[in-house]
């Protein structure tokens, strides 16, 4: 019987022991670390996936690559992912748009809470309610108020899912008043509010910006809690007044396979929020009106757990539905 028990001990740390020194030489010089990225190639998503990769490279000694593996609302990025090895070498930069999939996508077959093992979150973005800049209402309260006066003829314009969800949410968080009004893209929401054809728009930060830069539109709302650094002095839902503790954003974050031994993930951890603290990266980050956000993985898995929860609630409550 001991000698059954000494060979029992002697199998069982023969299976521990590839993985602790696996985690214990993390990170190795001269390795590949691939960063997955679930959108396609060229935009913000991308280039920060590049950014971040060339300073970890820099601090590890190893060699950065980004896949793009764009498709399926996501899905076919986050599974390879999912599927790597457990070894720290494979990440993925995904968006908050996963967990607002697993509520929209009927039978949608991910669980970012759970199917992930979070690094940290990298950066956030708000939506922004505007109006055209010769509209009279200047500011959110003023649209609340011409909306519950006149709510059969107010409408906004919207260009997806996200921007949908974040204007249901301030409705229903608010008086506001307005049928949506979907458009296939930014700029053709955009040109339908600015031609009359409806009182208000929602879009992120960097797809207004440029419009508001110009003069043609008015910020009226930025749906976080205290504004943001791409746009000073445009109120957030705190300075608003809105009631209540929610908000909406677009934000990033890094992930591993689920199950990633502890200790690669407090390395990985350590390491990307050192490369937010630089200043250039900072800098790059707030040309796509990106606002850096930092966070522990626990932090960033309860993210993901509040957004799948008040995402559900708000489609239960307003009953949409979304076409699948």
């Amino acid at each position: 019987m001991r000698r059954l028990l000494g060979c029992a001990l002697a199998a069982a740390l023969a299976i521990a022991v590839p993985t602790h020194a696996t985690a214990q030489g993390y990170p190795e010089k001269g390795k590949t670390l691939t960063i997955v990225v679930p959108f396609s190639a060229g935009g913000a998503t991308d280039i920060m996936a590049r950014l971040i990769g060339q300073k970890f490279a820099e601090q590890w000694g190893v060699t950065a690559v980004v896949v793009n593996k764009p498709g399926a609302d996501l899905l076919i990025g986050s599974q390879e992912v999912t599927r790597a090895k457990k070894d720290g070498y494979t990440m993925g930069l995904t968006s908050h748009s996963i967990a607002l999939n697993k509520v929209v996508r009927e039978g949608f077959p991910f669980d970012p809470s759970k199917d992930f093992d979070s690094v940290g979150m990298v950066g956030i973005s708000s939506y922004v309610l505007a109006v055209d800049q010769r509209s009279p209402y200047k500011t959110f309260q003023d649209l609340e108020a011409a909306s519950q006066a006149a709510s059969d003829k107010f409408s906004y314009a919207s260009c997806c899912t996200g921007t949908f969800i974040a204007t249901e949410m301030l409705k229903e968080a608010t008086k506001l008043k307005g049928l949506h009004i979907p458009y296939k893209g930014s700029a053709p929401a955009v040109n339908a509010m600015m031609g009359g054809e409806t009182q208000f728009i929602m879009d992120t930060v960097t797809a207004v910006k440029p419009f508001i830069d110009s003069g043609k539109l008015r910020p009226l709302l930025i749906t976080t809690r205290e504004g943001s650094g791409a746009l000073p002095g445009v109120p957030g839902l705190k300075d608003a007044k809105i009631p209540g503790t929610f908000e909406i954003a677009v934000w990033w974050g890094m992930v591993l396979p689920p199950a990633t031994p502890p200790e690669i993930v407090a390395e990985a951890n350590r390491t990307l929020n050192r490369i937010l603290s630089m200043p250039d990266v900072r800098q790059r980050m707030e040309g796509f009106q990106i606002d850096v956000l930092q966070s522990t993985p626990k932090e960033m898995t309860e993210r993901w757990q509040t957004d799948l929860d008040k995402y559900t609630k708000l489609v239960k409550a307003a009953n949409l539905s979304f076409a699948n």
